[in-house]
C-alpha cells in the first residue's frame, strides 16, 4: 500500500470507531463504504499481481534475434525490441485461439498502468525510442466509434490491439507505461555498446499501480541475455595501409631472410630515398639517367607484428568506453586489421596482474577475429581489489538490489528482526539496510546461514560480497567499487610485468619483427628503467619497437592542447591535466627514442598510422625513414 492509501484508509477507520462509538450511523456507514472500497481495490489489485503477471509472456530481441547469447560491436548501434503478450490457447483440433475481446475487457489482460523498463548494463548507452505505426486492426467494443479502427502509436511506444494513451510525464527510452487494458505490447529502441567486454541484459522491471494510486507492486522478470562484445576498429581505408603485391611464406627448409623486402624477385624501379640500403641501388640505371634509382624487390618474409597489451589495474579504472584500455584496444584492433589485409599475420602478448597470455601470429580473417576474440575477453573486468565496506557501496548495492530483486527486499520474505540496539537513528538505518542486503546476497550467491551472520558480523567479508555482486552486475571500476589505493601508484610492478612479458615475446619473436607496446607508461616514467634492458634486447636483434601510451585525457598532449579554449573553470582544470600529461610524455619520449624505440602518446589514428610507418619501415628493409635508426 502506498502513503496515498494509508491516508485514505486512516480517516476511514478512524471514522468508523467513532461512529460505531458514538452511536453515528450516517458517519459509520460512510467510513464503512470507505473501507469496503479500498478492500474491493485491493482483491482487483491482488488479482493483476498474483494471476495476471505470471501469465504474461515477454520476449527480447536484439538486432531481430532473440538468442540468450550473441554477438555485438564495440561503437555500434544495436536495435532491441520487447514484446509482451498474454499466453495463445489451443483447442483440442490443434488451431490456436487469440484471447478474445471479452477476456480483454475483464481480468486477464495487460494493463492499465503497468511500467515495463528494460534493465540495461552501465556498458550500454539507451540512445532513443523508434517510433512506428502499426497496421493491425484493433480489437474493439460495440460502444466505441468507428475511429477505433485506425491503429494508434503514442511517442513512447506502441499497442497492436488496444489504444495507447501517452504518459504525461517523461519516459526513458526503454520504459512503456501501458494505461489502458490490452493483450499485447511491443516497444523497440536503439542503444549503442561503449567498450568491448561482455554485456548482460538481465531482464524487465515490471511496475504495477491501481488506478487511484493506493497500491503498488513492483517485480523484476529474468530474462538474461549474454553477448560478447568486440571492440571497435578503423577501417583499412581510414589508416591507408600499404598494400603489397606478393607475401608468402617461404618453403620448409629454405633459410628465412634476415629482412623482409630484400626477395629476389624485382618488383619495380624508384628514385632513391635516403634510408635506402645501398646494396639496393641501380648503378647501371642511376648512371643512364643521372640520378640514383633504387631496385624495389617483392616481400617473400612477411612483417610479423606482436602487439604487447596492458590490462593492468590503472587502464581499467573509468567508466566504460572511457578506460585507457578501451583506447588500446581500438589502436591494436586497427592495427590488426590494417596488418591482416595485406597478409601479414599478427600475434598479441595479454598480460595484466593475473599473468600473461600469448597469442601466437596469426593471418586472415579467422586469425582476426580470433584475436578480436581474445581483446574480448581480456577488457572484461575481473574482481576488483578488496577494500573496506563504505557506507556508498552499501548504498549502490541496495539500489541494485532494488531494481533487479524487489521480492527479496519486502518485509514479508526478508524480515528484519527487533533489536534495541543500536539507538541511534541513523545507526539503526544503517543496520536495517546491512541487514537485508546481507539476505539478498546470500539468496542470491546461494551462501549458508553461517556465511549470511557472518556478512552481519564481519564487514571485510561483506564487502567482498559487495563487490561481487556489483562486479557481476556490469558496475564500472569506479566510486564506490573502487577506490585510492596503493596499488595504483605500483609503477615499478607494471614495467616490471611489462618487460617480463617483453622478453616473452622476443624469446618466440622471428626474424625483423614488429612490436607493438600498449601500456599505461606516463606515470611510469620514474620507473622506466626496468624496462630499458628489454627494450634493448628487441632492438638488438633487429625488431621494430612501437610504444603507444595512450593519454587519461583523450587528447594528444601537445603545445596547443595546453592552451585553454576559455577562461572557465573546466576548460582551466583540461589545460592543466594536458599540461601534466605532457611534461610526463616528454620525459618518456626522451628516454624511449634515445634507444631507437618509437613512442606516441595518444590512443587515437595518429598512434594507428605511427605502428603503420614503422611496419613500412621493417618492410623495405630499412633502418629508419632518415637512414639512421631512431
Amino acid at each position: 500500500m502506498t502513503p496515498r492509501g494509508r491516508w485514505m484508509a486512516l480517516p476511514g477507520l478512524v471514522g468508523l470507531f467513532l461512529g460505531v462509538l458514538r452511536g453515528q450511523a450516517e458517519l459509520s456507514l460512510l467510513s464503512l463504504s470507505v473501507l469496503v472500497w479500498l478492500a474491493a481495490e485491493w482483491a482487483m489489485f491482488s488479482w493483476r499481481v498474483w494471476v495476471e503477471l505470471p501469465q504474461l509472456q515477454i520476449e527480447r530481441t536484439v538486432n531481430g534475434r532473440a538468442e540468450p547469447t550473441g554477438l555485438l560491436w564495440a561503437g555500434r548501434v544495436v536495435t532491441i525490441t520487447v514484446r509482451v503478450t498474454l499466453p495463445s490457447r489451443r483447442r483440442s483440433d490443434g488451431t490456436t485461439v487469440v484471447p478474445s475481446l471479452r477476456r480483454r475487457d475483464g481480468l486477464l489482460s495487460i494493463g492499465p498502468l503497468v511500467l515495463f523498463r528494460d534493465v540495461v548494463p552501465e556498458n550500454i548507452e539507451v540512445l532513443e525510442r523508434v517510433t512506428r505505426l502499426k497496421n493491425v486492426p484493433l480489437l474493439r467494443s460495440p460502444r466505441r466509434s468507428s475511429e477505433d479502427h485506425q491503429p494508434v502509436a503514442n511517442e513512447h511506444c506502441f499497442s497492436e490491439d488496444s489504444e495507447a494513451v501517452a504518459h504525461p510525464e517523461p519516459l526513458a527510452a526503454n520504459e512503456f507505461l501501458v494505461r489502458e487494458r490490452s493483450t499485447t505490447v511491443t516497444f523497440t529502441y536503439t542503444a549503442r555498446v561503449r567498450s568491448a567486454g561482455q554485456v548482460v541484459l538481465p531482464g524487465l522491471r515490471l511496475t504495477l499501480k491501481d488506478a487511484q494510486g493506493f497500491f503498488l507492486a513492483e517485480r523484476f522478470v529474468a530474462l538474461p541475455q549474454t553477448f560478447r562484445v568486440l571492440p571497435a576498429y578503423a577501417e583499412a581505408g581510414d589508416v591507408h595501409p600499404l598494400v603489397k603485391r606478393t607475401n608468402s611464406l617461404p618453403q620448409h627448409g629454405i633459410h628465412r631472410l634476415q629482412r623482409s623486402g630484400l626477395g629476389s624477385e624485382l618488383l619495380e624501379l624508384r628514385e632513391y630515398v635516403p634510408g635506402d640500403p645501398p646494396k639496393a641501388i641501380a648503378w647501371k640505371v642511376s648512371a643512364r639517367r643521372d640520378k640514383l634509382m633504387t631496385r624495389q624487390y617483392e616481400s617473400e618474409v612477411p612483417v610479423r607484428v606482436q602487439l604487447f597489451l596492458d590490462g593492468s589495474i590503472s587502464t581499467r579504472l573509468g567508466g566504460f568506453g572511457s578506460r585507457l584500455l578501451d583506447q588500446m584496444t581500438y589502436v591494436a584492433a586497427s592495427v590488426a586489421r590494417a596488418s591482416i589485409s595485406v597478409g601479414d599475420p599478427v600475434g598479441a602478448m595479454l598480460f595484466d596482474e593475473r599473468g600473461a597470455k600469448r597469442l601466437p601470429p596469426q593471418g586472415g580473417e579467422r586469425g582476426f577475429y580470433r584475436l578480436l576474440d581474445a581483446l574480448a575477453d581480456f577488457s572484461i573486468n575481473p574482481a576488483p581489489p578488496a577494500q573496506s565496506l563504505t557506507p556508498s557501496m552499501i548504498a549502490a548495492a541496495m539500489s541494485l538490489a532494488g531494481e533487479r530483486y524487489p521480492e527479496l527486499l519486502d518485509g514479508r520474505v526478508n524480515q528484519v528482526p527487533f533489536t534495541i540496539f543500536p539507538i541511534l537513528p541513523w545507526n539503526r538505518r544503517r543496520f536495517r539496510e546491512r541487514f537485508l542486503l546481507s539476505g539478498v546476497l546470500a539468496e542470491v550467491f546461494q551462501l549458508t546461514a553461517l556465511e549470511q551472520v557472518r556478512m552481519m558480523h564481519e564487514p571485510s567479508f561483506m564487502a567482498g560480497q559487495v563487490q561481487r555482486f556489483l562486479t557481476q552486475a556490469g558496475v564500472a571500476w569506479m566510486e564506490p567499487l573502487v577506490a585510492g589505493h596503493e596499488w595504483l601508484n605500483a609503477d615499478h610492478l607494471r614495467t616490471a610485468t611489462l618487460a617480463e612479458a617483453l622478453v616473452k615475446g622476443v624469446t618466440h619473436a622471428r626474424d625483423n619483427e614488429v612490436f607493438v607496446i600498449l601500456a599505461d607508461l606516463l606515470d611510469s616514467a620514474a620507473e622506466i628503467s626496468g624496462l630499458l634492458p628489454a627494450v634493448k634486447m628487441a632492438l638488438g636483434r633487429h625488431h621494430r619497437v612501437a610504444f603507444v601510451c595512450p593519454s587519461p585525457t583523450f587528447r594528444r598532449p601537445t603545445i596547443s592542447s595546453t592552451e585553454p579554449a576559455t577562461d572557465t573553470v573546466d576548460d582551466l582544470v583540461a589545460a592543466a591535466e594536458q599540461l601534466k600529461a605532457r611534461d610526463l610524455a616528454t620525459g618518456l619520449q626522451r628516454e624511449l627514442r634515445r634507444l631507437g624505440a618509437a613512442v606516441t602518446c595518444s590512443g587515437e589514428k595518429a598512434a594507428i598510422h605511427m605502428v603503420l610507418s614503422e611496419m613500412e619501415i621493417a618492410r623495405t628493409g630499412r633502418m629508419s625513414p632518415t637512414g639512421v635508426r631512431r
